[in-house]
């Protein structure tokens, strides 16, 4: 199909318009997504360089289907009680210490990230976080901050702890073992930084004394527990999948139907109805994705991300300097817009990219920016809006002078920790 400068003008300009639409919240970002998807088949019929079908073409399908058995599972698994379970077990081991409650919950939503979608992590945490705070009378806001700040830093750890990671592990080709050798020791050095930051950071809040000590005495974990028998069968099917996502470069088992199967599998051991197993499903994401996959498929059918790519390119012959490029763009993209669209976009420049030199290192440095970068803003990350809406509901709202003063702080230290590592990695 013939593409002209028109119809490049024609798509980029449907493309910032939908991803205006996207960040400015003025139509919910799956239906923003739907009407740029609309927009870009109609042009490409107008001007003869797409059709639906080549547009549709374009969706990463392993991305939904994977992202569609781990929210299955998810959803499942939280039913069990076994996060309230993990997370008051951690809350009496602090003691009412402020410090030990920041550190402790903080660190489970980091590890749990790095399994387990941190959208749904942060979902489960907050409102118990609160319920404590409340009831031992101490600020829950730095905890709230910790929990969604390093839900976005554990979650660049793994290749499924975060979806932008997920869309790059499956575009990369690269396995779930590739993602921890690689992005697992800046993710660490970045949270030891970080947790060094809010003992400075927060100094004068960890002073404050708990009150209330006699109802944290008289929590039982083992209450928030709903079914012990269907948490454990849950628990090793949880580590079976990690078993099988681990040993897919061996085995030859896409990520993606080891997620769909721990779904199925799930249901199958809860017993559940569909109807309530989907229930957990984020329906509205799932088709943003498929949307969002079409519009950028779109733009690449008219040669616009090849030539931004040629022109970054032209930028260095260093590939040291090309990703570090990647991490600092992708990185100050993903914290004024979703870091989702944002990846999306850059996915078809790095693919290009990397056709010469150590081309892992430029994927490697898009995972870090756009969760690193995540943390800059609380629009930057899904987790971030997510925690700052419920802060708001629960009536200890996240204000914006708060956010700078440890997400943006963290966000902009851990991506110099971030090009620190790429260096090493050439």
């Amino acid at each position: 199909m013939g593409k002209t400068d028109a119809a490049q003008i024609v798509a980029v300009a449907i493309f910032v318009i939908s991803y205006v639409l996207i960040f400015s919240g003025r139509l919910e970002r799956s239906v923003a997504a739907l009407l740029g998807l609309f927009l870009m088949a109609s042009v490409g019929y107008i001007f003869g360089f797409l059709t639906f079908e080549s547009m549709i073409s374009h969706v990463d399908w392993d991305v939904v289907i994977l992202l569609f058995g781990m929210m299955t599972y998810v959803g499942l698994m939280a039913k069990t009680g076994f996060f309230k379970y993990i997370a008051v077990k951690a809350i009496k081991m602090s003691s009412g210490n402020p410090w030990l409650i920041f550190l402790y919950l903080s660190l489970i939503t980091t590890f749990v990230s790095m399994v387990i979608d941190n959208v749904t992590t942060i979902l489960l945490m907050i409102p118990l976080t609160v319920e404590v705070a409340e009831m031992l009378d101490i600020n829950p806001v730095p905890v709230m901050l910790g929990e969604a700040v390093l839900s976005n830093v554990g979650g660049v750890g793994t290749m499924i702890g975060d979806p932008p990671n997920i869309m790059i592990g499956l575009a990369s080709g690269y396995s779930f073992n590739d993602f921890v050798l690689n992005l697992f020791p800046p993710v660490i050095a970045s949270l030891i930084i970080s947790i060094l930051l809010a003992r400075v950071i927060y100094r004068k809040w960890m002073k404050e004394n708990a009150k209330n000590m006699e109802h944290l005495a008289k929590m039982r974990a083992s209450r928030y527990i709903r079914n012990k028998k269907r948490m454990h069968r849950l628990l090793y099917l949880l580590f079976a999948m990690i078993f099988f996502f681990a040993t897919g470069a061996y085995t030859g088992v896409s990520p993606a139907f080891v997620a769909l199967s721990g779904g199925i599998m799930a249901m199958l051991l809860c017993m559940e109805e569909p109807k309530e197993a989907f229930k957990a499903v984020e329906w509205p994401t799932l088709v943003f994705f498929i949307a969002l996959f079409s519009l950028v498929g779109g733009l690449q059918e008219t040669g616009v991300l090849d030539e931004l790519a040629g022109r970054i390119a032209s930028l260095s012959s260093s590939i040291f300097a090309l990703s570090v490029v990647i991490l600092w763009v992708s990185g100050i993209a993903s914290s004024f817009v979703d870091n989702i669209p944002i990846t999306a976009a850059f996915i078809p420049v790095v693919a290009a990219l990397s056709t010469t030199g150590n081309a892992s290192i430029l994927w490697w440095a898009l995972a870090m920016g756009v969760g690193m970068g995540g943390n800059i803003t609380p629009i930057g990350s899904s987790a971030g809006v997510i925690t700052v809406t419920l802060s708001k509901r629960y009536g200890h709202e996240i204000m914006g002078r708060e956010w700078v003063k440890f997400g943006t702080v963290v966000g902009i230290v851990s991506m110099g920790v971030c090009t620190l590592f790429l260096y090493f990695m050439i």
